[in-house]
């Protein structure tokens, strides 16, 4: 599984941001307990599928 996390820090120095999977859901996070929480919860939100070894392929242009 692979995550994208965009990190903004507040004026009063709380972390929010975006979590977005591998499959391109985008689940925003308001503090360090709601991105943790989200971590534990990406087994329930992704569907099965094959494993994975890396990053999709890119196609050529």
């Amino acid at each position: 599984m692979y995550l994208r996390v965009q990190l903004l820090r507040a004026a009063d120095g709380r972390l929010g941001g975006t979590v977005t999977t591998d499959s391109g859901r985008e689940l925003p996070f308001s503090g360090t307990l709601d991105l943790l929480r989200i971590l534990e919860d990406l087994e329930d939100l992704e569907p099965p599928g094959p494993p994975r070894d890396g990053p999709a392929p890119r196609r050529p242009r």
